[in-house]
């Protein structure tokens, strides 16, 4: 594995092509509460798909340099 600088990983996370993928992470991780609320206990398979895009998503865009 490839060791990154903290300045580095600092520079990425500002980076416009990051700060709009995190952005579309974002959107989606909002998407998917939306079909929740109007759909949560339809389909429990798919609700727990959403939870899991939802966790997924959002650790994602809480990576930090220490981890």
């Amino acid at each position: 594995m490839d060791t990154v600088t903290k300045e580095e990983f600092l520079n990425w996370k500002q980076d416009h092509v990051t700060k709009a993928v995190f952005g579309v992470l974002e959107q989606r991780i909002q998407d998917a509460k939306d079909i929740l609320a109007a759909t949560a206990g339809e389909d429990p398979v798919a609700d727990r798909y959403l939870v899991g895009m939802i966790r997924g998503f959002s650790e994602l865009q809480e990576v930090s340099y220490e981890d």
